[in-house]
């Protein structure tokens, strides 16, 4: 009766077992704002993973910013003490996580403002460098699932700005203490920036000799009410906000093969609805913002050509700094294939 009894509890274990090892629970943080439209494409996203895996492979997503912002989210990627495992799985990071996470990425070279000119050349460009940017994260042992769009940023300012030489004279706002990268590139540039943690922005805002302009999305903007203190907005689309959607490769290794590709696809068609979703969003932002007292400041052709080739000459002080942040190669690569994309 005893015999039985083990061989009982071992056979239980050994079933408790293969139950667990074929269900997987990925923890993402993301910094997808709550009650966004790209919030809601999240939990879509959840939702058809659950499905196609017969509720094997489920999603949970967690706000970044209740971890400390994506350099907080980095340190719960990592386990605590050797051996124990890590709080969270993944993460939905914008440029600056991935370049802090994976430096040799390179990835902050698709931030140079006027780069782009629209969402078909960012397609048309990641189609050629998203695997040489991959191995990096690979080998900090992340898998990248897809990238995905989540806005242009713009520059939100306390007075209008219509040209380069006039943003250089005002003090900005780049990335974030904890995100420095980026705002070092724009220092090389020759701009001023000042180094403000995320929840002191409006303050200093507020505050003589203070920011006076700030480069982010217009939802952003929108909500944290900047416009009370940075009223204009150059209605610029300046560049994309990339953002990739990474899992640890240990729990990706996790996954059974059969679902893979599928889950794939499920992450690439979310992008595709992000791209749609952000367009929108973008400017239906820029006009709420424009509702509450804001300005938009639109160019010129005349003006807007100058300030595209302002950016390209300070582009090439970006990458020649010591350690920069925008590679060379890359950036070459880039407009190489930008310019046989556009004929020029």
């Amino acid at each position: 009766m005893k015999k039985l009894l083990v061989l009982a509890l071992f056979l239980f274990e050994g079933v408790c077992t293969v139950v667990m090892a074929q269900n997987v629970n990925i923890k993402v943080a993301s910094v997808v704002p709550s009650r966004s439209s790209w919030d809601v494409e999240q939990h879509v996203m959840a939702q058809k993973f659950s499905q196609i895996t017969g509720g094997k492979v489920t999603l949970h997503f967690m706000s970044a910013t209740a971890m400390g912002g994506e350099a907080g989210v980095i340190q719960k990627l990592n386990s605590v003490r050797p051996g124990q495992v890590p709080p969270i799985n993944g993460a939905i990071f914008t440029g600056l996580g991935i370049s802090d996470l994976a430096p040799d990425s390179k990835v902050l070279t698709l931030c140079v403002p006027f780069m782009f000119r629209n969402q078909e050349e960012v397609n048309v460009v990641l189609k050629e460098v998203t695997e040489d940017m991959k191995i990096p994260v690979r080998e900090r042992g992340y898998e990248i699932l897809g990238w995905f769009n989540v806005g242009w940023a713009y520059f939100f300012t306390k007075t209008p700005i219509r040209s380069s030489d006039e943003l250089k004279q005002i003090k900005l706002s780049i990335g974030s203490v904890s995100s420095p990268a980026l705002g070092y590139a724009f220092k090389a540039a020759g701009f001023h920036i000042l180094d403000v943690p995320a929840e002191k922005l409006s303050q200093s805002m507020r505050t003589p000799g203070g920011l006076e302009g700030l480069y982010t999305l217009p939802m952003y903007a929108y909500a944290a009410q900047y416009y009370k203190n940075l009223p204009y907005v150059l209605n610029v689309p300046l560049c994309p906000v990339m953002a990739a959607f990474l899992v640890s490769k240990d729990t990706w290794s996790k996954v059974p093969e059969q679902y893979k590709a599928q889950l794939i696809q499920v992450v690439q068609d979310s992008g595709v609805k992000f791209e749609q979703n952000q367009m929108r969003d973008d400017q239906d932002y820029i006009k709420r913002y424009e509702s509450v007292g804001g300005k938009a400041i639109t160019l010129s052709q005349t003006e807007y050509l100058k300030f595209e080739q302002a950016f390209k000459d300070d582009s090439k002080k970006m990458y020649e700094v010591k350690n920069p942040v925008v590679d060379k190669k890359l950036y070459d690569k880039i407009m190489s294939i930008l310019s046989a994309y556009r004929g020029e």
